[in-house]
Parts: C-alpha cells; structure tokens; sequence
C-alpha cells in the first residue's frame, strides 16, 4: 500500500468537517501543561517538560481514543478526554519509554533519532484501540505497522511544515514587538496545526491497519 500524504490530509480534513471545537479543546487539555508553563518566562526548562510530560499522560488514553473517533466518524464527546486518567500510570510509562527509546536513538546521530520517532508513531493509537495491550507490545505492533513506510511517513509529517510556518511567522511578528507572549501565542497556534497532524496520523493507522488486516486474510 503506498501512502499518499495529499490523499491522508484530505481524508483528515473530511474527518474533522463538524469536528473541530471538540478537537481543538481536546487539545488544549492535552497540551494545557505546555502552555501553562509558557506563562512562566523565568521556569526552569526541564521542570515545564517534567510537568507537560506528568499532564499530558493524565490525557493521553482519552485524547487519542477521541482522535481515533474523529477519523471513524463515531460519536465523539469531550468529557471522553477524561476516561483515562486512571490509566496514568501506564501513560506515563508508556510516554517515558518512546521518548526514552527515542532519545537514545538520536544520540546516535539525527536520521536514526527519526527513523526510531517514525517507528514508534502508531504506538498511542495502538493503545486507544487496544486499552489492555501491553507498553512493550503496542511499540512492538508500532513498529511492525511503520516496517516498509519509514520514508512515506517521514514525508506526511514533513508536509506540515507549510501549516507550521502559518503560526511561525505571525510569531515571529509578536516576539519582536512583545517577546513575552511569543510562547504562549506559539503554544496556542500550534493547537490548531496538533489537531490536523493527530487526525492525519489517525487516519494513516486506520489504513496501516486495514493494510495489516488485508495481508492476515490473504495469508
């Protein structure tokens, strides 16, 4: 299956047609951390990232269950962003260990740190379709449904760079003349861009595993 980035957007963007309050306010709860913190010109850094990771993992079976029902055209509520907060530990385990395995990749050298963020990029979306699926297993199944469509997915999250510099540049305009709301207008703008990227990401695992379900059968 080859994976087209124009024809994912355009699926994403048919998904998110009556869809865009709920998620663009998922979102924001999901990222609320991040933007919080860049309130705080004079926090530490590494405590803003402690406390977006610590939050968002709060949010993460609830946020990508919703972005999986967004693609599905299922029915969508925004109290569903709290149906997995008593799963946090698992999310944090779960966000640790990407961001960990990851991390050691990058240090390696940069095209292996991305290569390893590709491999890893279905591994949420794993978790909101499989909720009792182990954190070893769903990276596992991750990689496994990204094996041959390293360089396509590269090139769908490449293809949002335009959408990025629709929220960079008018950034840019606010941090010469206000530079203490650069972050959070960054924050706030990036919300938008988030929402588009998840759905297209939720609809490239629809197809990997629709893909995945098609070569079972035909085995």
């Amino acid at each position: 299956m080859d994976i087209e980035s124009k024809e994912i957007r355009k699926s994403a963007r048919y998904s998110l047609k009556g869809n865009w309050k709920i998620g663009i306010l998922s979102t924001l709860v999901y990222s609320c951390a991040g933007i919080i913190g860049g309130l705080f010109q004079d926090s530490s850094v590494i405590w803003n990232l402690i406390l977006e990771i610590i939050f968002g993992a709060l949010f993460t079976f609830g946020y990508f269950s919703i972005i999986l029902n967004i693609v599905r055209g299922e029915n969508v509520n925004f109290s569903d962003i709290f149906t997995g907060t008593k799963k946090f530990t698992k999310a944090l385990g779960m966000t640790l260990a990407v961001n960990i395995l990851t991390l050691l990749w990058s240090l390696l050298l940069i095209i292996p740190g991305i290569i390893a963020a590709v491999k890893y990029s279905m591994t949420y979306y794993i978790w909101a379709d499989n909720p009792n699926i182990s954190i070893q297993e769903a990276i596992d199944r991750s990689i496994k449904m990204t094996d041959g469509h390293i360089s396509e997915i590269f090139w769908l999250y490449i293809s949002f760079i335009g959408w990025s510099l629709l929220v960079i540049a008018p950034a840019a305009a606010i941090k010469y003349w206000h530079p203490e709301y650069f972050d959070v207008f960054m924050s706030f703008g990036m919300i938008f861009v988030n929402v588009y990227v998840n759905v297209s990401f939720g609809s490239l695992y629809t197809k990997l595993l629709q893909e995945g379900q098609r070569d079972l059968e035909a085995y």
